[in-house]
C-alpha cells in the first residue's frame, strides 16, 4: 500500500462528481476538479482561478468555472473512447498527493472488439503556477482479425459550455492559432475579467499529422495516424493560463511564457538525455512539492488509514491556497467545488490557519493580510449597522463587503429560508482577531504585529465595545440576538462563545497597546490619533471585557450555550438511530430550534480555542453536557475533528480517534454525500489540529513549546514539522513500549 496514493480501482458513474472533488488538481492559482478528458454526462467539470468571480443573482457573487482545458477525444477507426460504451477490462485512477499528479490506466474494448490500454498523467505545476499539462498515451494491444488497419485520432480542445451548476459565467470574445500554438480569450460576463488559455498538442510519434481547427467555442488539435498491435503513440497538451489579475494583457502574457516554455526546451535538447516538454515541466512540478512535503508531512507508524489521510488532507490545504496573493483567501471549499460559491467564512482563520501558522507562516501572513487590506469594509458595515470599529462580513470575497445570501433553499428540507448570519453572526470578528494574535505568538513576527496586527485587534475590539449593551439595573454587558457558532439556535442572547470571545478580543486589544507604548510608542501614537482612542474609550473597553455577561453555573462550572438554553426541551436521540440527514434535515428549521441539539462545537468550541484559561473541572463538566448533545454525523463537518484536542486532554481516546476519522475521512469516504460541492477545506484544517495539537498535545508559550502525547491503539509514532519564532523543530515522538 502506497500511503501518497488516493487509488480508485472502478468506476463508478454515480460517484463520478463525488470523486470530482477528491480527484482535484492544483497549485493555489488554479485547480481542476477531477473530472475525466472524455467527459460524461452529468459531470460537474470545474477549473476554478484563485479570486477569479462573477455576479450572481443570489448571494453577490461566486468563484467563476472557466473553460474547461482537460478534452482530449479518442477515436479508433470512428469509435469513441467512453467508459460507458465497450468494455472496461482495467480500470484504475491514482491521485499520487506526495507529487500532485492524478493518474488513470484504462483496458479497454471498443464495441467492434479493438482493445487499447490507455494511460493518462495530468497536472498544474506548482513550479509554474501558470501552467496545466496532460500525457495521453494509447497502446494496441489486440484487434478482431477482419481489422486490417487501426486509424488512430486525438483531439485536444477546450470546452467553454460549462457552468458553476446552471450559471454560465465566461464568453469567448476571440480565438485564433499563431504556428503551433493555439489560443481562446474568455470574459467573465459581469465582472469582465479577462483569460488567456493556450495549449500546444503534440507527439513524438511517428507517422502521426496534426491539424488545427480554429473555432469560436472549440479550438481544436488534431493528431491522426495509425498503429499496429503493440505500437504506442504518446501526445502532450500543454496549457497556460493568465488573468488581468495578473497582467495587463493576458494575451501577450501567456502567449510570451508558453513559447519561452517551448523555446528553452528546443534549445536544451540533447539526443537521449532531455526527456518530452511534459517530463521536463514533471520534474519541475516534482521538486516544488519535495520542498512542500519536506516541513508539511506528518508520519503516523501504526495506522495507514490514518497516515493516508492526513496526507490528503494536507494537499488539499496546499492546491487551494496562493502563497502571494493577499487580494484573497482560501474559500470554505477551497478551489475543488461550487459550494457556497467560494466565498471565505471563519473556516480559514479558525480550522485551517493553525496549519499554515505553524508550519508555513509565510503563507499565513498572506492570508492575513487579506483581512488587514478589507479594514475600510469592516469599518463600513461597521458602521452601516450602528457601531464603532470593524464588523467583517460572515462571507467575504475580494471587496470584503457581506456576501452572504439573504435566502437559501436548505439542502435537505429544501424550504426557502431566510439567511440571517450575515447581519447577526458576530463571533467571525473575533475569530479573525484571535488568528492574527496566534500568528503572533508562534512566529514572535513583531512587525507584523506593529505595522498590521495591532491595528485590526483595536478596530475589532473597538466593535465589540460597541457592539455591547449595558444592562442599567446590574451594571453587565449584554450582546443581544446574536446567532453563535451553533447555527441551529438563531436570535440568541449571550452566547457563551461570542461573548467569551469578545472578552478575549478586548482584553488582548488592551494588552497590545500595552506593548506598543512599549515597543513602539510612534505606532502606538500613530493609532491613539487616527483611531481616538481615548482614555475614556479604552477604560470603557476594560469595563466591557470585566462586566460582560457570561452564562455560567458558579458552582460547578458549567456554561450556557445562550439564554435560555437550559430550557429547551430534550431531544430522545435513540429515536433517531440510523439516520442519514442531520437532526435539522429531519426535524425542519423552525421545530429544531426548540431542542436541547446542537449543530456543532459552541461552549466546547471556545474552551478549545481559549483552553488554557480553563481548569480540568470546567472541561470536563462541560464536555459531559454538550458533547452527547451535538451532531457529530451529520451537523457540520467543521468540529469532530476539534474535539480531539479536548478529548485528549481528558483521556477520552476512543472517543477522540472516532472523532479524527470523522473529519479525516469526511470526503475520502464521502461520510456526508455532499462532496460533490467540493473539498470539506476547514476540516482539513482540523485533522492537522487534532494530530499535532491533540494527540500530541502540542502547546506554544511565550518560553517555547511543550508536548503532551496522547497515543491511539495501534500508532507508535508521531512526527511533525513546526517553525516556532522562525526556527524550525522537528518534533518526533515515539511511544514507549
Amino acid at each position: 500500500m502506497n500511503l501518497w496514493h488516493i487509488i480508485e480501482d472502478n468506476f463508478d458513474p454515480k460517484k463520478m462528481n463525488s470523486q470530482g472533488s477528491v480527484y482535484t488538481i492544483g497549485n493555489g492559482y488554479f485547480a481542476t476538479r477531477g473530472t475525466f478528458e472524455e467527459n460524461y454526462f452529468g459531470a460537474k467539470p470545474g477549473t476554478l482561478l484563485y479570486g477569479v468571480f462573477d455576479d450572481i443573482d443570489i448571494g453577490k457573487e461566486e468563484l467563476a468555472n472557466a473553460p474547461d482545458w482537460l478534452p482530449i477525444k479518442l477515436f479508433v477507426n470512428g469509435e469513441r473512447f467512453h467508459m460507458t460504451r465497450g468494455k472496461i477490462l482495467e480500470y484504475q485512477r491514482t491521485l499520487d498527493v506526495q507529487n500532485g499528479v492524478l493518474t488513470r490506466t484504462i483496458h479497454w474494448a471498443s464495441p467492434s472488439g479493438i482493445r487499447l490500454r490507455i494511460h493518462i498523467e495530468r497536472f498544474a505545476s506548482l513550479a509554474d503556477e501558470h501552467v496545466g499539462a496532460i500525457r495521453y498515451s494509447v497502446t494496441v494491444e489486440e484487434k478482431p482479425p477482419e481489422v486490417h488497419e487501426l486509424k488512430i485520432l486525438l483531439r485536444a480542445t477546450f470546452n467553454t459550455a460549462v457552468a458553476n451548476d446552471d450559471v454560465m459565467h465566461w464568453e469567448s470574445i476571440d480565438q485564433w492559432h499563431e504556428d503551433e500554438l493555439v489560443w481562446l480569450l474568455s470574459r467573465t460576463r459581469h465582472s469582465s475579467v479577462r483569460l488567456l488559455q493556450t495549449i500546444n498538442f503534440t507527439t513524438q510519434t511517428p507517422g502521426f499529422s496534426r491539424e488545427i481547427l480554429d473555432s469560436d467555442t472549440a479550438p481544436s488539435i488534431e493528431l491522426q495516424g495509425k498503429l499496429a498491435i503493440g505500437e504506442t503513440i504518446t501526445a502532450e497538451k500543454i496549457v497556460m493560463m493568465y488573468t488581468t489579475r495578473d497582467a495587463t494583457d493576458p494575451v501577450i502574457a501567456a502567449s510570451k511564457h508558453h513559447r519561452k516554455l517551448m523555446d528553452d526546451y528546443d534549445a536544451a535538447q540533447q539526443p537521449d538525455t532531455i526527456p518530452s516538454l511534459f517530463g521536463v515541466l514533471l520534474a519541475q512540478n516534482e521538486l516544488a512539492w519535495q520542498d512542500y512535503w519536506k516541513c508539511s508531512d506528518i508520519i503516523i507508524e501504526g495506522d495507514d488509514k490514518a497516515q493516508q489521510a492526513i496526507r490528503f488532507n494536507l494537499y488539499q490545504l496546499r492546491i487551494s491556497v496562493n502563497p502571494y496573493d493577499s487580494r484573497f483567501s482560501i474559500p470554505a471549499k477551497g478551489l475543488t467545488g461550487f459550494g457556497y460559491h467560494g466565498h471565505v467564512f471563519h473556516d480559514t482563520e479558525i480550522y485551517m490557519l493553525p496549519y499554515f501558522t505553524h508550519v508555513h507562516p509565510d503563507i499565513a501572513r498572506t492570508l492575513l493580510l487579506y483581512r488587514y487590506n478589507l479594514l475600510p469594509a469592516a469599518r463600513e458595515k461597521a458602521k452601516g449597522n450602528g457601531y464603532e470599529g470593524a464588523q467583517f462580513p460572515w462571507e467575504s470575497t475580494l471587496d470584503g463587503k457581506e456576501a452572504t445570501p439573504e435566502v437559501v433553499i436548505h439542502p435537505e428540507t429544501k424550504e426557502l429560508i431566510p439567511i440571517p448570519n450575515g447581519y447577526i453572526e458576530l463571533h467571525i470578528t473575533a475569530n479573525i482577531a484571535y488568528a492574527f494574535q496566534q500568528y503572533w505568538q508562534v512566529t514572535g513576527d513583531d512587525e507584523f504585529m506593529r505595522d498590521y496586527g495591532a491595528e485590526l485587534l483595536l478596530s475589532t475590539a473597538m466593535f465589540q465595545a460597541s457592539r455591547a449593551e449595558l444592562h442599567p439595573e446590574l451594571h453587565v454587558y449584554e450582546i443581544n440576538n446574536v446567532i453563535g457558532p451553533d447555527e441551529w439556535h438563531e436570535h440568541v442572547n449571550n452566547n457563551a462563545y461570542t461573548n467569551n470571545m469578545v472578552k478575549w478580543n478586548i482584553q488582548c486589544a488592551l494588552n497590545i497597546m500595552q506593548w506598543l507604548h512599549l515597543t513602539a510608542p510612534d505606532k502606538a501614537k500613530e493609532l491613539t490619533q487616527r483611531l481616538h482612542l481615548t482614555t475614556e474609550l479604552l477604560e470603557h473597553w476594560q469595563d466591557v471585557a470585566e462586566h460582560i455577561r457570561i452564562p455560567q453555573d458558579k458552582e460547578n462550572g458549567l456554561f450556557e450555550q445562550f439564554d435560555g438554553f437550559f430550557q429547551l426541551e430534550p431531544l430522545d436521540l435513540e429515536k433517531f438511530k440510523g439516520r442519514r440527514a442531520s437532526y435539522q434535515g429531519i426535524l425542519g428549521l423552525e421545530q429544531t430550534n426548540h431542542y436541547r441539539v446542537i449543530k456543532q462545537a459552541d461552549v466546547l468550541a471556545f474552551v478549545t480555542l481559549l483552553r488554557q484559561q480553563f481548569d480540568i473541572h470546567t472541561k470536563q463538566v462541560n464536555w459531559d453536557y454538550y458533547f452527547p448533545i451535538t451532531d457529530h454525523d451529520y451537523g457540520s463537518s467543521l468540529t469532530p475533528a476539534l474535539h480531539v484536542i479536548l478529548a485528549c486532554q481528558l483521556g477520552y481516546l476512543d472517543i477522540a480517534y472516532d472523532l479524527f476519522l470523522k473529519g479525516a475521512l469526511v470526503d475520502l469516504e464521502d461520510r456526508r454525500e455532499n462532496t460533490t460541492e467540493g473539498i470539506h477545506e476547514a476540516c482539513c484544517g482540523a485533522v492537522w489540529q487534532a494530530i499535532v495539537l491533540g494527540f500530541a498535545g502540542l502547546q506554544v508559550g511565550e518560553e517555547g513549546y511543550t508536548v503532551q502525547p496522547s497515543w491511539p491503539a495501534g500508532w507508535t509514532r508521531i512526527a511533525f514539522n513546526i517553525l516556532l519564532r522562525g526556527e524550525p523543530v522537528f518534533v518526533d515522538l515515539r511511544k514507549e513500549e
